[in-house]
C-alpha cells in the first residue's frame, strides 16, 4: 500500500466477492470498486485469492495479536449496520476524553465491533468500559456480539439489560439446566 494512502487512511474495508464465472466477478468487481469511489474510499485494491485469503486468516488472528500486543480488554459488541459509523466516531471520542487508546476492526455486514482498550488502571477501565457498553447499547446494540458474555462482562450485561428481559433469561436457563451444571457462574450467580 503506498505510503500517503496508509498514512491518510484511519480505516480499511474488506469487501469479498464471489462469483459463479470469472467474467461475472470481474464485472462485479468493477461495480463495487466504483460504488466504494463514488463513496469516498481511498483507494481500491483487488487482491487476488491468495493474497485475500492471508488477509482474512491475518484478520481472524488479530483477537490473538491485540493479546499478546497487550490489551488490557477486547469489546466484541454488536450495533445496527446503520450506527455503524455512529458507533465508531463516539466511541473515538469517548477513548480521547479518557485518554485511553482504544483501536478496533470488525464485521461490517453484521455490526459486529471488536475493539481492543489499552488502559492499564482497572477503575478507569472499567468506566471506559461501561460509558462504551451504555452508548453501543442506546444506539440499540449489544453488548457481545459472538464471543458472549462469560464472566469478564457479566457486570456490563446485567448494568444495562432490561430487568424483564435478564428475568425471562434466568427462568429459561432454569428450565433447561435446573442442577446448574451448564457454566455456572458466568451470568448469573450460581444456584
Amino acid at each position: 500500500m503506498p505510503d500517503d494512502v496508509a498514512q491518510s487512511t484511519g480505516a480499511y474495508l474488506v469487501v469479498v466477492l464471489e462469483g459463479r464465472t470469472e467474467d461475472q466477478l470481474e464485472a462485479d468487481v468493477g461495480e463495487v470498486a466504483d460504488q466504494l469511489a463514488k463513496a469516498g474510499a481511498h483507494d481500491v485494491y483487488v487482491l487476488s485469492p491468495g493474497q485475500g485469503s492471508q488477509l482474512l486468516t491475518a484478520r481472524e488472528n488479530a483477537f490473538w495479536m491485540v493479546k499478546a500486543a497487550g490489551a488490557d480488554d477486547l469489546i466484541d459488541m454488536v450495533v445496527p449496520r446503520n450506527q455503524i459509523p455512529e458507533y465508531l466516531r463516539r466511541v473515538a471520542a469517548i477513548a480521547a476524553d479518557d485518554d485511553s487508546r482504544v483501536y478496533g476492526c470488525g464485521h461490517a455486514g453484521d455490526g459486529n465491533i471488536h475493539f481492543s482498550v489499552y488502559q492499564p488502571d482497572d477503575e478507569r477501565r472499567s468506566r471506559l468500559m461501561s460509558t462504551i457498553y451504555s452508548m453501543g447499547t442506546s444506539l440499540g446494540g449489544a453488548i457481545s456480539g459472538e464471543h458472549g458474555i462469560g464472566r469478564s462482562k457479566r457486570g456490563y450485561f446485567q448494568a444495562l439489560v432490561d430487568p424483564g428481559l435478564l428475568d425471562l433469561q434466568r427462568r429459561i436457563k432454569a428450565a433447561f439446566d435446573p442442577a446448574g451444571i451448564l457454566n455456572p457462574g458466568c451470568i448469573f450467580d450460581p444456584a
